[in-house]
């Protein structure tokens, strides 16, 4: 296998990882230390995407669609 495709798996491997831990509600100082990031910054960088999916559920929601 060729190492370009070896190190995207392996990156791609790391953020799923990180990225799940975070959508199952684990803080991010415990990502941070589970990935070996020095800096709570790095760690960051995978809340966009739990942002993301929350404001897209938010959005589903329409007082026209509930039934009061």
């Amino acid at each position: 296998m060729p190492l370009l495709i070896l190190l995207l798996s392996f990156h791609c491997g790391r953020h799923s990882y990180a990225s799940l831990l975070l959508e199952n509600g684990v803080d991010i100082y415990t990502i941070k230390s589970l990935m070996g990031h020095t800096n709570v910054k790095t760690t960051q960088i995978y809340t966009h995407l739990v942002n993301e999916q929350k404001e897209k559920a938010a959005n589903t929601l329409y007082i026209e669609n509930l039934d009061l």
